[in-house]
């Protein structure tokens, strides 16, 4: 594998000539975690792409798009880096990553209306860090719909992947690497080490040496050494890092995030949220994860609901892997797997959101219930 990784992967229906467009399209939206290279992800938005679409291919009523791109200062090359749209060069924070995530989300939205598409609707998928990137699109959106300044960009759904969303410094990773992010030069200090470290060794031996000490597939190794040796990813991975450890701390959500037994006041409904936890995640505390639950969720095991009260149906549905032991870094070797509890995830959402295929629940053909 000679190739550069990708720094973006669009996965999409060709429309031929004349063909009806679908009456509705929804987008599945990623938002990978930390590293945030979109190619460690290619199997899963792959296998997740071709799930949603199998159950779709004779149907005319929707079309499902898969997005995903590499958070900024990620790109293999430095010409790939938005720099002029940015207003600034790499590292980028917590918090210009999760601008750029928005802009680049209402930038396809209007992309894909403009081609035609009718009643184009988002489901936004993270993973990491990723989660805590795609709840707060979800509550800035809003937030600009409630004053009336965005309503295109209509998101209906949110799914969070192993979801690092509070107080990550409690994690195990967290306490061991809490110390040397405290410091504010070990980012660049670190990545002027690794580059002279690595600065002879060609991208091939170093994939070998990667997936020899490390053990990773062939893929997810090249994509490591393409990543020690782009322009800014150490950096990066660590400039984030540091931002992830002070500012993932508490739970600021308020009702349009978390749902509520009254109507919101924004003209479309809340988005529906899905949460799957591992057992043990060594970037999320066990306690942390059943404070989230308990606060938040109506827990579900092994993929059934399980409804804490009555009238509680608004609150978003959190499972914990108990059968698989999936790692929180799913991507490496997991990723067919999870994309089919993903995939179940995204058709439940859909479901609950539009009645187009509640005819379709007896079928023997269509959608799996």
């Amino acid at each position: 594998m000679s190739t550069a990784p990708a720094s973006k992967i669009y996965l999409r229906p060709h429309h031929e000539a004349g063909r009806k467009q679908a009456t509705r399209t929804y987008i599945i939206y990623f938002v990978t975690g930390n590293p945030g290279l979109i190619e460690y992800y290619r199997t899963f938005l792959t296998h997740l792409y071709g799930l949603l679409t199998r159950d779709t291919a004779s149907d005319r009523d929707v079309e499902f798009q898969v997005y995903g791109r590499s958070l900024s200062g990620f790109e293999m090359k430095s010409h790939e880096i938005n720099t002029m749209k940015w207003h600034k060069r790499p590292p980028y924070g917590l918090q210009d990553q999760i601008r750029h995530a928005e802009d680049e989300l209402t930038d396809l939205v209007e992309d894909v209306s403009d081609d035609g598409h009718r009643d184009v609707r988002v489901i936004v998928m993270g993973h990491s860090v990723g989660s805590y990137i795609s709840l707060e699109i979800i509550r800035r959106l809003r937030a600009h719909g409630l004053v009336g300044e965005d309503y295109a960009t209509r998101i209906v759904g949110g799914v969070a992947l192993f979801p690092t969303i509070m107080e990550i410094y409690r994690s195990e990773s967290g306490q061991k690497a809490g110390p040397f992010l405290k410091n504010p030069n070990f980012a660049a200090f670190a990545a002027i080490f690794v580059n002279l470290l690595t600065l002879i060794i060609p991208i091939s031996l170093l994939a070998t040496l990667v997936k020899s000490i490390m053990g990773f597939p062939d893929d997810a190794a090249h994509t490591t050494a393409s990543f020690i040796k782009s322009p800014h990813g150490v950096q990066q991975a660590l400039h984030m890092a540091r931002d992830e450890m002070f500012q993932i701390d508490t739970d600021f959500w308020d009702d349009e995030i978390w749902g509520a037994a009254h109507p919101s006041e924004h003209k479309h409904e809340r988005a529906q949220l899905r949460f799957l936890f591992a057992k043990k995640d060594h970037w999320v505390a066990d306690e942390t994860r059943d404070k989230i639950i308990q606060a938040r969720g109506r827990q579900a095991a092994y993929g059934v609901e399980e409804v804490g009260g009555m009238g509680e149906d608004w609150k978003p549905i959190m499972e914990i892997d108990e059968r698989e032991g999936f790692p929180h870094g799913f991507c490496l070797r997991h990723g067919v797997p999870v994309a089919e509890k993903a995939a179940q995830y995204v058709k439940d959402i859909v479901a609950k959101d539009t009645g187009v295929f509640e005819k379709k629940k007896e079928d023997e053909q269509g959608w799996t219930w």
